[in-house]
């Protein structure tokens, strides 16, 4: 069975705002935004103003007129250059960090070394923007391992005040998997990014196996890391499942859920399916029209809420 926490972290990760009071973006203000968060962040870390330079739009941002949050890459070399967390380039006090780590280590037991300076790291950079600036708001009870929620001001090009703030999560790991973990080829419908992808942790799922955003796919008893590029992934989803998926299929949602109806086992493709709408159903995102009715039909056997669900969505009428 999957944990609920397990499905709220990887749904927190993508599509998940955790802040209150935060309002979707318009495209033409995304990339004036990115530019002030990058300048204010440089403002509060001169050390490291060039490499938040690097920073690259993740999913849907910037590619439709509206989108709900900015998910921005990081490179994790910029934090921990070949493993090793880079204390001096953030201001942060060595004993305190060894301190800090020790902790989450006690917290998190299954938990790397590596994993657990990466947690402190975003703490101390989350609580020093927060004490440095008004301009950005960090959320370090949400954020993971791998990424820090912040909460900015929208700015427009002319770099005026849009008296709005905006989620951006600064996505921290190997830019080629963030790449990947996030892209969608196909937005149609009531279909976003974030269904290709979340429909990539139920596969996984399914198969005794964690789609980590930031990291890679994991065995969930040994936490063993078995695939950490696209090539590996995708390999490594047609051995689970005995099938030929290529790359363009399991970048896009509808050849992909298509090509599962197709080729699995009824067992198999209901499996997924249940596992699938739950970790929906802890997101703020529509179900595809595709599988309204399988949850509609199965709505009381896996105990869905759709407490989430948008309001114009077609599943409202069967909500208490």
């Amino acid at each position: 069975m999957i944990k609920l926490g397990d499905i709220v972290k990887e749904v927190l990760i993508e599509g998940g705002n955790v802040f209150g009071g935060t309002s979707p973006i318009k495209k033409q203000f995304i990339d004036p935004t990115i530019n002030m968060f990058i300048n204010e962040l440089s403002r509060i870390y001169p050390k490291k103003a060039s490499s938040f330079r690097s920073f690259e739009k993740l999913g849907s941002a910037g590619k439709k007129p509206i989108s709900g949050d900015i998910d921005l890459a990081y490179d994790i070399e910029n934090l921990m250059p070949k493993g090793k967390p880079d204390l001096t380039g953030w201001n942060i006090d060595p004993y305190e960090f060894s301190q800090a780590v020790e902790k989450i280590q006690k917290r998190a037991r299954t938990a790397t070394l590596e994993q657990s300076q990466l947690r402190a790291m975003i703490e101390f950079i989350g609580n020093n923007i927060n004490q440095a600036t008004d301009n950005i708001q960090t959320d370090l009870k949400q954020s993971t391992a791998g990424s820090l929620f912040c909460k900015a001001i929208q700015y427009n090009s002319e770099g005026e005040d849009l008296n709005a703030t905006v989620q951006i999560d600064i996505n921290v790991g190997d830019p080629k998997w963030l790449r990947f973990s996030y892209h969608s080829s196909t937005y149609k419908g009531n279909v976003k990014g974030l269904h290709r992808t979340q429909l990539l942790v139920a596969l996984f799922d399914h198969k005794g196996k964690m789609f980590k955003h930031a990291q890679g796919v994991l065995d969930r008893e040994t936490r063993e890391l078995e695939a950490k590029t696209p090539e590996e992934t995708l390999d490594l989803i047609n051995r689970l499942y005995g099938i030929k998926l290529d790359q363009s299929t399991l970048d896009d949602y509808f050849k992909l859920i298509d090509y599962l109806k197709k080729n699995l086992a009824d067992d198999d493709l209901n499996g997924i399916y249940d596992k699938y709408l739950k970790i929906l159903d802890s997101t703020r995102a529509d179900i595809p029209e595709d599988l309204q009715q399988y949850w509609v039909q199965n709505k009381e056997r896996l105990g869905l809420k759709g407490k989430f669900l948008p309001d114009d969505s077609k599943l409202k009428q069967y909500i208490q």
